[in-house]
């Protein structure tokens, strides 16, 4: 025996403690459906095949630009701690929204009625399908 165990098990105490445990409660959640090989899982598997390169190309596109925004707003933190910084934003989104709002106000008149009928034909598709 080395000593190491020798002292390591004469220096083991018991030690009870004056409380009593409750049983444990063992929940089990089982699963009794079947798994069943979904329809259409072939032709979705042949769509993610020839979309991969696409979606990693866009991945690549989008990386530079995500670090690109990030930076930009790290930098609008820092320099939001400024108050000229902060009335120079304010005069310039001012000045933006004053001349955006005519094509908006356009975009408005142009596109409402289409909107409309489209909602329109929307509710008016619900009703005769609710009969």
């Amino acid at each position: 025996m080395t000593a190491l165990r020798k002292i390591l098990i004469e220096e083991e105490t018991t030690f009870t403690a004056p409380v009593t445990r409750a049983p444990a409660k063992l929940y089990v959640v089982a699963n009794n459906a079947t798994p069943t090989a979904e329809e259409g899982s072939a032709l979705k598997n042949i769509v993610l095949f020839f979309a991969a390169p696409f979606i990693g190309l866009a991945y690549i596109v989008l990386f530079p630009l995500a670090g690109l925004v990030a930076l930009a707003v790290l930098a609008g933190r820092v320099a939001a701690k400024y108050e000229t910084v902060r009335v120079t934003a304010a005069v310039a989104r001012n000045v933006g929204l004053a001349v955006a709002a005519p094509a908006l106000g356009l975009a408005y008149i142009v596109l409402f009625p289409f909107i409309g009928l489209a909602a329109l034909a929307w509710m008016g598709g619900r009703a005769v399908l609710s009969r």
